[in-house]
């Protein structure tokens, strides 16, 4: 799949919530009641600085899926999230990183979307698939978006390091994983790595946002209506590239197997 690829690798310690316990009487019976304690000064330090940095991250995600990686500055992120110069080099120490960062988030976000989505039909069909596709439009497009300007940067300018946390391989195996569980539960298995029906399926639904965003058409005499255009190629790669089974193996909503035994191929049917 295209470069929507990473896991979100941040977390920020929270203390327990500590309970007292008030007594009170009433009509003579003792009582007691939980009361929380205010979060402490740190608790509230932390809070501010993941909410100023989830801020960060989205105006930088917002600024250069419209004007481009070239032409973003700090100074445009920080007045888009309404902060400071100081605010920024506080939490990031360069526009690659925080980019970086919105990226990471995005792509858990959308990987999290996709999967609660699955998980909730009965049974996946095209049409359902396509009720999925159109809910992650808006998300996937500027996601695209913002992971393609990072990956041309990087290939005009080769020297630049390489950021950690960007390699895109976790990802796909989620997804595949994903895309695998849903063809079990139709009834189905990939006639080909199911990689390969996961990349169509996403080059063909990313072009579709591209071609939406642009204003045209699929080119075809379907191309007054790209939707329908594009759930036929969804619905030719989905079925040409898998075949019914009669007793689909037991796989977990992620794509993986449980206790039954692999399929390879030369096997006895």
């Amino acid at each position: 799949m295209y470069s929507i690829h990473s896991r979100i690798e941040m977390s920020v310690p929270v203390k327990p919530l500590t309970i007292k316990t008030v007594r009170t009487t009433d009509q003579g019976a003792a009582m007691t009641r939980p009361r929380s304690t205010p979060p402490s000064g740190e608790e509230r330090r932390l809070r501010k600085r993941e909410n100023t940095r989830a801020r960060l991250v989205e105006a930088a995600a917002v600024v250069v899926a419209t004007k481009g990686l070239a032409d973003t500055r700090i100074d445009d992120v920080v007045s888009e999230a309404g902060f400071t110069r100081g605010a920024f080099y506080s939490n990031y120490s360069s526009l690659d990183e925080v980019i970086t960062e919105a990226i990471r988030m995005r792509a858990a976000r959308l990987l999290a979307r996709v999967r609660a989505a699955v998980e909730a039909m009965e049974v996946p069909t095209i049409d359902t698939l396509m009720e999925m596709l159109d809910s992650i439009g808006p998300e996937a497009h500027t996601l695209h978006l913002i992971a393609t300007e990072q990956l041309l940067h990087r290939i005009r300018h080769p020297e630049a390091p390489v950021v950690p946390g960007t390699d895109r391989r976790d990802f796909n195996e989620q997804i595949n994983g994903i895309v695998e569980a849903c063809l079990h539960r139709m009834g189905r298995r990939a006639s080909v790595p199911v990689e390969a029906i996961t990349d169509a399926v996403c080059l063909f639904f990313l072009e579709s946002l591209l071609d939406q965003a642009a204003g045209t058409g699929a080119g075809t005499d379907q191309a007054q209506d790209p939707r329908a255009y594009l759930r036929m190629i969804i619905e030719s790669v989905v079925l040409g590239l898998s075949h019914p089974v009669a007793e689909p193996e037991e796989l977990g909503p992620s794509g993986s197997r449980r206790g039954a035994q692999h399929h390879t191929e030369g096997s006895s049917h």
